[in-house]
């Protein structure tokens, strides 16, 4: 496998632990992500694999918008800004409205600076703001801007009653801008709000283009539910292309289709393992003697729907 996959990180693993995962069953080292999400956020996660890939990443995600589902607890504070921090417990008076909700959350559209959480992965003189926490120093870090370009409020939960140590839960759809953290977001808000907010649960959605249905969990990988999604340009039609690809499809076990596209550029899908779909991968890269591949545009995903064997269009 090489070049850009679109990988779900489960709750629970680091980002490097998905690329630990995948350095171990692809036997290969150089592999890099796109993009970190904390341990206890879930969701897409770009992956480079070998010096095509991590090469790619920037190129794909340079600018790339990102879309989040945030649970984001109302009254209480936390010292991390989610739930794995010392949490206190505020006792509130009188809970917002719906409508007040909505208004702050649209005040947060636009640019607007944000300070990192305490515990984040940025370097301070050469170590990370959560280690230095850890340590117990005080470390102060700068306000930044970031852009949110969407926010809507999905849910909102009210607590039975008033009083101490009861707490609300909202559910928010975020759309931002690169650099952005969404527990600085949810900390932010309890303080506009006047309630106190921590990050329960996030999930990433979308990465760019890149969506959450097309995410390759670590199983999977490793049951060979894998789709490669190509497409080239270049004399690519009236060349035999598509047979080409039908014919390696067939001696490879690989299911899939191969279209000739308006545009003039051909589409190829093929559905399989790992190790068949790199071998099909070289194969549709190199093309039929009569053809020119000069533009490709190929990345590995979740297949979106089911083909019984391979098909031409």
């Amino acid at each position: 496998m090489k070049g850009i996959a679109v990988f779900y990180k489960p709750k629970g693993w680091s980002s490097y632990d998905l690329i630990r995962f995948l350095k171990k069953e692809l036997k290969e080292k150089k592999i890099g992500h796109g993009g970190t999400l904390d341990p206890q956020a879930e969701g897409v996660l770009i992956i480079g694999i070998k010096k095509e890939g991590t090469k790619q990443l920037t190129e794909f995600l340079k600018g790339k918008e990102k879309e989040y589902i945030a649970t984001i607890v109302l009254g209480a504070q936390s010292s991390t800004y989610d739930d794995e921090g010392e949490i206190t417990y505020l006792k509130i008076e009188k809970w917002p409205t719906q409508e007040e909700i909505k208004e702050v959350l649209n005040n947060f559209k636009g640019e607007i600076l944000q300070t990192p959480p305490p515990y984040s992965a940025i370097k301070i003189s050469g170590k990370r703001a959560y280690e230095l926490a850890r340590e117990g120093k005080e470390i102060e870090l700068k306000p930044r801007k970031v852009f949110l370009k969407e926010v809507l409020l999905l849910n909102y939960s009210l607590p039975q009653s008033k009083g101490a140590g009861l707490l609300a839960e909202i559910k928010v759809k975020l759309k931002v801008g690169s650099g952005f953290y969404v527990r600085s977001f949810a900390n932010d808000l309890g303080e506009k709000l006047n309630t106190g907010a921590f990050l329960k649960e996030l999930i990433r959605t979308k990465v760019g283009e890149f969506s959450i249905s097309e995410a390759i969990s670590p199983d999977d990988f490793k049951r060979g539910n894998l789709e490669l999604y190509f497409k080239a340009y270049g004399w690519v039609q009236g060349v035999g292309f598509r047979f080409f690809c039908q014919k390696w499809a067939g001696l490879l076990g690989i299911s899939g289709k191969a279209e000739n596209l308006e545009d003039g550029g051909i589409e190829i899908i093929g559905q399989g393992n790992e190790k068949n779909l790199q071998e099909f991968l070289d194969k549709i890269l190199e093309g039929p003697p009569a053809a020119k591949v000069e533009k490709v545009f190929y990345y590995f995903r979740k297949p979106q729907t089911s083909y019984l064997g391979f098909e031409i269009y």
